[in-house]
């Protein structure tokens, strides 16, 4: 079984109309829930059919689904040494939106699982990745408790910001510099300028690319909801100064180390911070 059902020609039409859309979003998701996982040989190991970013177990699927997480990892291990940190030092390490476990799968090569930490806001996803590779879950930021201030030498979210409107993102910058140890790594993708240059790599029909970059030039951030979610939730672009000033302003006891455009699948930056 494949974990996308519909092309996206047909899912674009069953998304102009939001609540034919969300009623067929739920009752994947439950399909998905009662089916579980299964062992993909190639992965040499399980993998939930909720996991929509394992859209076929194809042979080159899946490579390229692996290529995309072990390079991951890779710009964690890049952003650690930029930080001059090694993954020796990483006693806690925690992944924010960790989604049904494809990066953790890889992770695991670098530091131990015990020493990992992941949450989503797809509780199920979490709570699969925590099972299926011994890591430990632990709730959203926005529910953590005081306990957890720095608890974590390397903190990292991929496409969590790319998604999320500018409160969300300034309330969860601040969570995260006070979970952070003393010279604590966080890394973070964005999308940026030469994202929102080639806007129509997204194939989102309410997308008007026009308008997004004349937001980008006027105030250096755009955000749209998805016209089909009724949570809050749609696609976002900072320009790289209004990064490093969200990020000033929000989290000022956060360092700034790199920034990496394009470096993730050719059209998310990179940005490494480091807690003073």
């Amino acid at each position: 079984m494949r974990t996308k059902l519909l092309p996206t020609s047909v899912l674009n039409t069953v998304k102009r109309t939001r609540l034919v859309y969300q009623m067929g979003r739920k009752a994947r998701f439950a399909l998905g829930s009662y089916m579980g996982a299964r062992y993909v040989p190639t992965l040499a190991s399980r993998a939930h059919y909720n996991d929509f970013m394992l859209s076929s177990t194809s042979a080159d699927h899946v490579a390229s689904y692996r290529h995309g997480a072990a390079e991951f990892v890779g710009i964690l291990g890049q952003s650690l040494r930029e930080a001059d940190r090694e993954w020796r030092d990483i006693e806690a390490c925690l992944e924010i939106g960790c989604g049904y476990g494809r990066i953790v799968r890889e992770l695991r090569r670098e530091i131990p699982p015990s020493s990992i930490s992941v949450s989503d806001m797809i509780d199920e996803g979490a709570r699969f990745t925590a099972a299926e590779f011994g890591v430990r879950r632990v709730p959203v930021v926005e529910a953590m408790g005081r306990e957890y201030d720095g608890s974590f030498d390397l903190i990292y979210l991929l496409s969590v910001y790319t998604h999320l409107p500018r409160h969300m993102i300034e309330g969860n910058l601040a969570r995260l510099s006070a979970l952070l140890k003393p010279n604590g790594v966080l890394v973070f993708s964005t999308h940026g300028k030469l994202s929102a240059e080639m806007a129509e790599i997204y194939e989102q029909y309410w997308l008007d690319k026009e308008k997004l970059n004349a937001e980008l030039e006027r105030t250096g951030f755009f955000y749209e909801r998805y016209p089909y979610y009724y949570a809050e939730y749609g696609l976002t672009w900072m320009v790289t100064e209004e990064v490093k000033k969200m990020v000033a302003n929000t989290a000022p006891g956060l360092d700034f180390v790199a920034h990496h455009p394009l470096a993730v699948d050719g059209h998310q930056d990179v940005f490494v911070y480091r807690r003073i």
